[in-house]
C-alpha cells in the first residue's frame, strides 16, 4: 500500500472526525461477572439422582485404590515376616479383615459425597453406588479366575454387595446430615 496519509475512523456516536470522545465513552465499562461463578452453590440440584450413583461409584473407587494398596503393602510385609511358605491362619484372617475395612471406608467416603452434594440424591443412590462398586470389583476378581466354585463366587457377590451398600448408605446418611441449608430428601 501507499505511504499516503493515514485516515482515522470516526468513533461511533462521536462528533466530528478526530474530535475528542464524549466523557461517557472514557469511563471504564461496567465489569461483568461470569454466570458460572454467580451460582448459589446448588450445582447438585441440576443433576438427576441416578447421575449421583455413577459419581459415587467413581468416588468410591478413587478412595478404595490407595487404601487397598496400603493394606496390601502391609499384608505383604506380614507375609514376609512369617517366613513360611504357607500363610498362618491369623495372617489370612488379617488379609480378609483389612481389605473389608478398606472397602467399607471407601464406601463410606463415596456415600458421603453423594449424600452431601447430591442434590435430590440421597441414601438410596449412595447405597446403589456401593452396590455397583462391589459388583464391578467382584467381576474383576471373577475375570482373574481365582478358584472358588460357583457357590463361592455367588456368596462372595452377596457379601460384597451387602458390605458396599451398607457402608455407602451410612456415608450417605452422614452426608445428608452435613448438608448446609435445605431439607434432605426423604429417601
Amino acid at each position: 500500500m501507499g505511504d499516503g496519509p493515514k485516515r482515522r475512523l470516526p468513533l461511533v456516536g462521536g462528533g466530528a472526525p478526530g474530535a475528542a470522545p464524549p466523557p461517557s465513552a472514557t469511563a471504564a465499562p461496567e465489569k461483568r461477572k461470569l454466570p458460572v461463578l454467580q451460582g448459589g452453590g446448588d450445582e447438585g440440584e441440576d443433576r438427576p439422582p441416578w447421575h449421583w450413583v455413577a459419581l459415587g461409584t467413581v468416588a468410591t473407587f478413587i478412595a478404595w485404590l490407595p487404601l487397598a494398596g496400603l493394606v496390601n503393602t502391609l499384608l505383604r510385609r506380614m507375609l514376609e515376616g512369617a517366613g513360611d511358605a504357607e500363610a498362618p491362619a491369623r495372617v489370612r484372617v488379617a488379609m480378609v479383615a483389612l481389605n473389608v475395612v478398606a472397602f467399607a471406608l471407601a464406601g463410606v467416603a463415596g456415600g458421603y459425597l453423594v449424600g452431601r452434594f447430591g442434590g435430590r440424591a440421597g441414601r438410596r443412590e449412595a447405597a446403589a453406588s456401593g452396590a455397583v462398586v462391589a459388583t464391578l470389583a467382584w467381576a474383576l476378581a471373577l475375570a482373574e479366575g481365582a478358584p472358588a466354585g460357583a457357590l463361592g463366587w455367588a456368596l462372595l457377590l452377596v457379601v460384597m454387595v451387602a458390605i458396599g451398600s451398607a457402608a455407602s448408605y451410612a456415608g450417605g446418611s452422614a452426608g445428608l446430615r452435613g448438608r448446609s441449608g435445605g431439607a434432605p430428601p426423604t429417601r
